[in-house]
């Protein structure tokens, strides 16, 4: 999350939306000193959170202030679709992990599918996803959009729509698309959904039904 006091604008870090080239596009307007960047305790009894990937619930818990002073700034976001965006997720997640079996997987497009697949059956759970900082990047789209059931963001843009800037007040601090994440690889031209298991579709479309209702993405 960047917050911008002097241009009156919080940006919302939707995990795998291509939220770092906007943050890196939008830091010279921070004037919160980076604050929402890295992993954070946030209160004493040990809760961490990731601070790029705030939600409006967690603002508003941990740092009230800051969620007050900011009510009337415009408040915008990226969302894409949930089965590429939960891929780019699995990518991220191999992070964690060695950078050899990380890049081993990712070189072997057959061993990734079954990867995502696991995951999605095993993995893909509500209470971890929600409150295990190191899996918010498969958190539901509609946790940074919404709170209370309330649209939070004024300004929701489809990462895949090129002209999603086009007339959007979000223009003037991105001059244009720069947000299109893919670093090549098995991302360079979107990833297979088809190749899940069909269990593993299931489970998606559920865990992210709002996500596909809300912001207009088809189901396979």
């Amino acid at each position: 999350m960047i917050v911008s006091d002097s241009e009156k604008f919080v940006f919302i870090h939707n995990p795998k939306c291509g939220g770092m080239s906007c943050h890196n596009a939008l830091l010279k307007y921070d004037t919160r000193d980076n604050l929402f960047f890295e992993w954070k305790q946030v209160n004493e009894e040990g809760k961490i959170i990731d601070m790029a990937h705030i939600t409006p619930f967690q603002l508003r818990r941990f740092f009230p202030k800051v969620f007050r002073e900011t009510s009337n700034y415009l408040k915008f976001t990226f969302v894409r679709d949930p089965y590429q965006r939960f891929f780019s997720a699995v990518s991220q997640h191999l992070k964690l992990g060695t950078i050899t079996m990380r890049a081993a997987i990712l070189a072997d497009p057959e061993a990734f599918y079954r990867v995502a697949t696991a995951f999605a059956c095993t993995a893909l759970k509500r209470h971890p996803v929600e409150n295990d900082h190191k899996l918010v990047h498969f958190r539901p789209q509609v946790h940074f959009v919404n709170i209370d059931g309330h649209r939070w963001a004024d300004e929701v843009l489809k990462l895949e729509d090129s002209m999603a800037l086009a007339g959007s007040p979000v223009a003037r601090w991105l001059s244009q698309m720069t947000v299109q994440n893919r670093t090549g690889g098995l991302a360079a031209n979107g990833y297979d959904a088809s190749r899940l298991s069909s269990e593993a579709i299931t489970i998606l479309n559920d865990f992210y039904a709002r996500d596909f209702e809300t912001f207009g993405y088809t189901r396979l």
